[in-house]
């Protein structure tokens, strides 16, 4: 009900329900559910059934029921959705211990299911020895929340004191130790030292080495999913920043992030990592970041052609409702199972 299943079932199945085919013969449509149907004829109109980032052994339990019980009368697939890598997750990320200790039952599920869908070809490369059958579906934003996008070089551009953005959980790094995860010592340091010279502004997580400093950055608590796209423009930044570590973990992230920040009007600054690859400014060092940051921070002309360049280079991907991205996102599924839409 939070992040990835708000972003890839719940905002593309309010859209599939609206989604009508040019030859007027297709329709579409996706209903998202919190609690299981054990009622076999519930499935006897739908493609597919899916799971989203199913590990528990109740899950596993779920699945069984639909092998064993509702197949009996309609011969469903199963379908796993995830938008992480769910193994081998670095220690001082908190949801390391849960998937950890439901590892068995994640690889049964992926097993188990007809297919698999995922957001990225690093993700597709790791789970392909689970099952053989995987689907890309990059991320999307829905424009019916997040708006059109104003610019923000085009909107009082000259303030004394740039606003620079980080959105994100906890998960990026430790929520008992210092100096661990996607904010380095450096990074860290760097914020604490020009609090008096940009505003800093923190959604959500928030690094556990700035907690003292409440007083000097502003941090945002968590909104309503549904509310977060507004709370993100709301702050009007000038910058947005994406620190991530190089691990496999992070390597298999999707680049949701850049899409945000292109959303907002605003150019990123990225880390040199497989999401962000295509962006315009990676960063292989935090010093480098750092020096990204002051540049941009003291040249609206750059943030100019920045964010006009990172528009241009995830334009096609940015938005669910354009581009056709509804029409790949049903193909994508069809693909499975040997179909597509005329």
């Amino acid at each position: 009900m939070q992040g990835c299943g708000t972003i890839r079932v719940i905002y593309p199945y309010l859209l599939l329900n609206h989604f009508r085919h040019h030859s007027n013969k297709v329709t579409a449509g996706g209903t998202y559910l919190s609690n299981f149907i054990y009622d076999a004829s519930f499935y006897k109109n739908f493609t597919f059934v899916q799971f989203q980032r199913a590990a528990e052994e109740y899950h596993l339990s779920l699945y069984y029921y639909i092998i064993k019980e509702v197949r009996k009368s309609v011969k469903i697939p199963i379908i796993y959705e995830i938008d992480d890598m769910l193994f081998d997750i670095p220690k001082w990320n908190y949801a390391s211990d849960y998937y950890e200790k439901n590892r068995g039952n994640i690889e049964k599920l992926l097993e188990l299911s007809d297919a698999i869908i995922v957001s990225t070809v690093p993700l597709k490369k790791y789970f392909e020895k689970y099952n053989k059958k995987i689907s890309i579906v990059p991320n999307h934003l829905p424009k019916f929340v997040w708006g059109d996008i104003f610019p923000k070089h085009l909107n009082n551009p000259r303030e004394k004191k740039p606003r620079i953005v980080w959105a994100g959980s906890d998960n990026h790094f430790s929520s008992k130790n210092k100096k661990s995860g996607d904010f380095g010592e450096k990074l860290i340091d760097f914020i604490i030292k020009t609090t008096d010279k940009y505003e800093w502004h923190f959604i959500g997580g928030l690094p556990v080495d700035l907690h003292d400093y409440k007083d000097k950055i502003t941090h945002h608590s968590w909104v309503k999913i549904f509310q977060y796209p507004s709370c993100v423009k709301s702050i009007n930044a000038d910058i947005g920043i994406a620190p991530l570590s190089n691990c496999d973990f992070n390597r298999c992230k999707s680049n949701i992030k850049a899409l945000e920040y292109v959303a907002c009007g605003i150019p990123g600054v990225y880390s040199d990592v497989y999401p962000y690859k295509n962006m315009t400014i990676t960063c292989e060092t935090e010093e480098y970041m750092i020096s990204k940051i002051e540049e941009l921070a003291s040249n609206v002309d750059m943030r100019a052609k920045v964010w006009e360049k990172d528009y241009k280079r995830v334009e096609t991907q940015l938005w669910w409702e354009e581009n056709n991205n509804l029409k790949k996102y049903i193909d994508s599924y069809l693909n499975l199972f040997g179909k597509k839409l005329p």
